[in-house]
């Protein structure tokens, strides 16, 4: 946590992986990589409140920052995985300001919130007193809108000036499927990269963090020189078949 919000008031990009695996080993071995944090998924990826307790507990062990996705409207989740430990949640298809509030309540204790009192098993992962939970964590920990919709960029202004609103997540996919009506989404194409590029200006006029999701390098290399705070490459699929074919690649007998 204190890693996570030193590199971003520092300025300098948070580079984060993304799991929806929830094996433990593999947790461990993505962890021994140069990431700063990685998400975990609950809205698409396998993981339930027990392996999304222990898969916190495995990061936070390696030291990386846990971040996680929440299925959809689920805010007794997003408080739970907080009672978990995780430093960051991102709550998916934030449309309307008071989604966000509505988020904001579920994550934030008093005054900004009515997160219920439970931090005791945060507090012992960190190594910290309960009182040094409450008072610096929950100012310091993330709070990200996904932005996915026509609908949240048009209400985007609305939405980061709800307060214990940190910043937002890009959904590239999502938004160009909303934008273009078309099923099969164009990530950072044409009828979306301007809309990207406002997102991210507009954010940070306003003082709040972005992040974005990236397939590869080539889009992680961009979102960078959009100075995106958070930037997460590639997801636990692809490092697997990267893997594979890397191995495959140098056989002379296939």
């Amino acid at each position: 946590m204190r890693r996570l919000k030193h590199i971003l008031d520092a300025g300098d990009t948070v580079l984060s992986g993304w799991c929806g695996i929830t094996d433990p080993r593999y947790l461990e071995a993505i962890a021994e990589y140069d990431f700063d944090a990685v998400v975990l998924d609950m809205q698409h990826g396998f993981f339930d409140e027990t392996s999304i307790q222990n898969g916190i507990a495995t990061l936070i062990a390696r030291g990386k920052a846990p971040l996680v996705r929440v299925p959809l409207a689920r805010w007794d989740t997003a408080s739970r995985v907080m009672d978990f430990g995780a430093l960051g949640v991102i709550a998916p298809m934030i449309n309307t300001a008071d989604d966000a509030r509505a988020f904001v309540s579920a994550t934030r204790f008093v005054p900004l919130g009515n997160r219920s009192f439970g931090p005791r098993h945060a507090a012992s992962l960190y190594g910290v007193e309960t009182n040094e939970y409450l008072t610096e964590f929950d100012n310091c920990s993330l709070a990200l809108a996904m932005i996915e919709t026509r609908e949240a960029y048009d209400n985007l202004d609305e939405i980061i000036a709800v307060e214990g609103i940190d910043g937002v997540l890009i959904g590239p996919g999502d938004l160009s499927i909303s934008f273009r009506q078309d099923p099969v989404p164009d990530a950072y194409g044409v009828d979306t990269i301007d809309v990207v590029k406002d997102i991210v200006g507009r954010c940070k006029r306003a003082g709040k963090k972005t992040a974005a999701f990236s397939f590869d390098t080539a889009a992680a290399n961009m979102l960078h020189g959009l100075a995106v705070d958070i930037i997460s490459v590639g997801l636990d699929v692809t490092y697997i078949a990267d893997g594979v074919k890397s191995h495959l690649a140098g056989l002379d007998f296939r």
